[in-house]
């Protein structure tokens, strides 16, 4: 006798887009029978991580901020897509993600907003950015250069360097 068509007998069916005969979720076809695809929500294990259609994770959303892209990638630092549901301190927290790996424009590298003081010189904003915020060395608290007149006097050169001063009251008065 004759058991009934059913999806993963190996037979492909008219309601089926394949049928490999097996009910392995990690493969071309689905235990569905529908050709697997990014967005399925079954992460292919079949494919190299070089060739194109490689998934290495599929969440079966289009949310691209959150553990998986709709591109099936693990989300990370540097994808273009601020990762949301985490807080300061959380292991792959974000502040900003511009996608490139540019320290010079308003994200870093490390997906953390730039500011004064990170070390990292921030073109036309900043003229010094030391990495610290201590006063009397030759970049202020607002990375600017230090000069005569800031009120702040440099603690980091010695009498007779260029730029020494002896005191600095914060004008330019004789």
């Amino acid at each position: 006798r004759d058991l009934p068509a059913e999806c993963g007998d190996g037979v492909l069916q008219t309601d089926e887009e394949c049928d490999d005969g097996n009910d392995d979720a990690g493969d071309a076809c689905t235990t569905a029978c529908r050709r697997a695809v990014c967005g399925d929500g079954q992460t292919r294990q079949d494919l190299d991580p070089q060739e194109p259609a490689y998934e290495a994770c599929d969440d079966g959303n289009s949310v691209d901020t959150d553990e998986c892209t709709s591109g099936c990638q693990v989300a990370r630092c540097g994808d273009g897509y601020v990762r949301t549901g985490r807080s300061e301190g959380d292991e792959g927290f974000e502040e900003c993600d511009d996608g490139n790996d540019a320290e010079h424009d308003a994200c870093l590298s490390t997906c953390r907003t730039a500011r004064c003081g990170d070390g990292v010189l921030q073109t036309g904003i900043e003229e010094c950015d030391d990495g610290n915020n201590e006063e009397g060395d030759g970049c202020s608290n607002d990375c600017q250069r230090a000069r005569c007149g800031d009120g702040i006097v440099r603690a980091d050169l010695a009498a007779g360097d260029e730029g020494y001063e002896a005191c600095d009251d914060g004008n330019a008065e004789a």
